[in-house]
């Protein structure tokens, strides 16, 4: 199914209990199946008939018209999505800048440690980057109702602003001295940056930031998955603040 709007189809069972959270739900779509549904998915459809939100029940698989691999769907309000020119206001001390993440799956799951490690706030560019989808919603598994998104569209222009309103910007890059592990955060207010998949953060805007930092591994690995190296910087920071 086809509905215009970020964040108005949201999947499976996780998802839609945070965006029920978020007060956005206006109608959940439920596959009835013979397979017996969890405690959970039970629990979520007792909050929805309390909150009085319509349920559609589909009775054939055929006329399913979402993904396979779930059996509820909430039709949503659209979530608000930010520009860069107005995002002061709702920015925490921690926050998440992505450089051109090209992968539906890494965005979701980086939302989902975002959410779980208190960076309240992702940065992401208006072009050559990767769209947030029902996909996006359904893997951050909720993560997406907890955080705010804000689009940009020169990354160069974001760091400035950012470094004026206090940030000390730290970059994520497998081929730095300093290891995030050793960091003295003190109350500083982080502003992380972590580049595309394929290419990492180039020379140009490591240049601009305050510090590049490494994640300790062994010489087994060249290198970690994007989202993953991002869910261990965070929850660095995260431990440290």
């Amino acid at each position: 199914m086809k509905v215009d709007g970020v964040g108005k189809i949201v999947e499976g069972v996780n998802a839609l209990e945070a965006a029920l959270n978020s007060n956005r739900v206006k109608k959940v779509i439920v596959l009835d199946t013979k397979l017996n549904k969890s405690n959970k998915f039970n629990f979520l459809i007792e909050d929805i008939k309390k909150q009085n939100i319509e349920i559609e029940i589909v009775k054939d698989n055929k006329l399913w018209k979402f993904h396979s691999r779930h059996n509820i769907v909430g039709i949503c309000e659209e979530k608000k999505i930010f520009d860069e020119k107005n995002f002061e206001n709702i920015i925490s001390e921690k926050i998440l800048i992505l450089d051109h993440f090209q992968d539906t799956n890494n965005l979701g799951a980086v939302a989902r440690s975002a959410a779980a490690f208190d960076f309240q706030t992702i940065f992401l560019p208006k072009k050559r980057s990767v769209q947030i989808t029902e996909k996006t919603f359904a893997i951050s598994s909720g993560g997406m109702e907890y955080v705010n998104i804000v689009m940009y569209n020169s990354i160069f222009s974001l760091i400035k602003k950012i470094k004026n309103l206090g940030y000390w910007t730290i970059g994520l890059n497998m081929n730095s001295s300093n290891q995030i592990k050793d960091l003295d955060l003190k109350n500083q207010n982080i502003a992380l940056i972590v580049g595309s998949e394929e290419t990492g953060l180039s020379k140009e805007i490591q240049k601009k930031l305050d510090l590049i930092v490494d994640i300790s591994m062994t010489n087994n690995m060249e290198s970690l998955n994007a989202s993953v190296a991002t869910a261990i910087a965070m929850h660095e920071i995260f431990i440290k603040k």
